[in-house]
């Protein structure tokens, strides 16, 4: 039944008390809640503990976020990226990118930083042959996908000789950020706040040219308050886009 409400909690962590202080995904992953709840003091009303449930969830995922992003700048990524639950890590590490390349546009030393990245990646690739828990495994097979497409994206920014961050060519990327203590994500004109919403450790989308203009139509209407029907041949990614653009 909580899994038809919120899609990546498998179950909680009950005390003997009732108290409940966790929520656990299909993979296993363990996200301790900030403040734990207990059913019973919602008098039988299931509503009312499934509201507390949420809160609680979009409480603590967004701590994990805060904590997450101070402790990047401080701790080796290789080691960071297996620390914190798989979709914190990537959300900071989106978060840390849009900055750096907005540094590097300023700093006209985009060249070099595709090469940071490249790095970086090949980092990633060397701890994932090493010895790794399962879902250490999925974590970092999310964030290569994921960091594949950053490196391609820098590069092809370099390519282009972008050199202000008002270049169409860097706005219409998918850009997250922390402001005002709360993680945005913009492209074009459209900027959506994350929702917190627990979606577990599962695989990313490998994005190609065509997911990035559809994710561009997909943001662009959601901005103007309208909805979007993605079409086309059965088996071709449709569904699997729109849920990759809600993560």
């Amino acid at each position: 039944f909580l899994r038809k409400i919120f899609e990546g909690i498998n179950s909680l962590e009950f005390q003997p008390s009732l108290d409940v202080t966790a929520m656990i995904s299909e993979e296993g992953e363990r996200v301790p809640f900030l403040r734990s709840f207990n059913p019973k003091d919602s008098q039988g009303s299931v509503e009312r503990w499934l509201i507390e449930c949420e809160a609680a969830m979009r409480e603590s995922l967004k701590h994990e976020l805060r904590r997450s992003f101070d402790a990047y700048a401080s701790v080796e990524r290789s080691d960071w990226v297996v620390q914190w639950p798989g979709q914190v890590v990537l959300a900071v590490d989106c978060m840390y990118w849009t900055k750096e390349v907005a540094d590097a546009i300023g700093g006209g030393v985009l060249p070099n930083y595709t090469e940071q990245l490249t790095e970086e990646l090949m980092k990633v690739v060397n701890k994932v042959r090493g010895q790794l828990t399962k879902l250490e495994r999925k974590t970092l097979s999310a964030l290569i996908v994921v960091d594949v497409h950053a490196r391609d994206v820098a590069a092809e920014l370099a390519r282009a000789g972008v050199q202000s961050e008002t270049d169409f060519e860097w706005m219409s990327q998918l850009r997250y950020m922390w402001e005002g203590g709360d993680v945005s994500v913009r492209m074009i004109n459209a900027q959506i706040y994350y929702g917190y919403e627990y979606l577990g450790n599962g695989g990313r989308l490998v994005i190609t040219p065509l997911t990035d203009r559809c994710y561009r139509t997909l943001m662009g209407a959601l901005h103007l308050s309208l909805g979007g029907a993605p079409e086309g041949p059965a088996g071709t990614g449709k569904t699997e886009t729109t849920k990759d653009l809600a993560k």
